[in-house]
């Protein structure tokens, strides 16, 4: 009985860590926003104890601060930080794919499906999946050059920048510019051109960096905070 109640304590607590995550990744709760155990634990739908529990996580993992008896703080992500993560993005991509040439036709296919997924979410407009996708194909390179060490490091990077990436492709032509960007490494790495690919990989990189410092220089956006009741 106790074993019993332990797992499905466990899959509350990583339930509410998964959402939670999702809702900063995804800007749905601005960063600088305070919220309320109650408040979050009343958005998914569950006690407060897996939304603490989740809570103590993602503080170790530096994503919230949490002040007691008064709330919960979702960190952004600083422009210094954003332009440090493209910098190192850059560099760790770069590499990873001109040493995975010549990638073999099945992960050609492969990066091409994924290449058709992010066309149709520019057309559809949907940026949030556009990005998911987006960290799929970059990520894609990492996993063929098969450096574990460099493949949790880039996992860490992605996760945070999503929240980048949405301050980034603000409109459809970002988006639009971003998949060319993802068009010319693919043909670069088809026509097995690591200089090419190296080139390509930096500019993609750099146009991210250029709209990012462009977001954080305009007026900042008024702060959306979602309604997530009245306690």
């Amino acid at each position: 009985m106790g074993e019993g109640f332990g797992v499905k304590r466990d899959s509350k607590k990583d339930m509410a860590y998964r959402q939670i995550k999702q809702m900063f990744l995804e800007r749905r709760f601005e960063p600088e926003s305070l919220l309320s155990e109650n408040r979050i634990a009343s958005a998914l739908g569950i006690s407060r104890t897996p939304v603490r529990e989740a809570l103590q996580v993602l503080r170790s993992e530096g994503f919230i601060d949490i002040f007691p008896k008064k709330g919960v703080l979702f960190r952004g992500v600083s422009a210094a930080t954003a332009r440090e993560i493209m910098d190192l993005r850059a560099a760790i991509e770069g590499y990873a794919a001109m040493n995975c040439l010549p990638v073999q036709e099945e992960n050609l296919a492969r990066l091409e499906e994924m290449l058709q997924v992010q066309r149709r979410c520019h057309e559809v407009g949907d940026v949030v999946s556009y990005l998911r996708h987006d960290v799929l194909f970059h990520n894609y390179f990492i996993e063929l050059y098969g450096n574990s060490l460099i493949l949790d490091i880039t996992r860490s990077i992605n996760e945070r920048f999503m929240s980048v990436g949405l301050a980034i492709l603000k409109n459809i032509d970002a988006v639009k510019i971003s998949y060319e960007g993802h068009r010319r490494i693919l043909d670069a790495v088809k026509d097995r051109d690591a200089s090419e690919v190296v080139r390509a990989v930096y500019a993609h990189t750099q146009f991210g960096k250029s709209q990012f410092c462009q977001e954080t220089e305009a007026d900042p956006p008024a702060r959306y905070v979602p309604p997530l009741g009245k306690r």
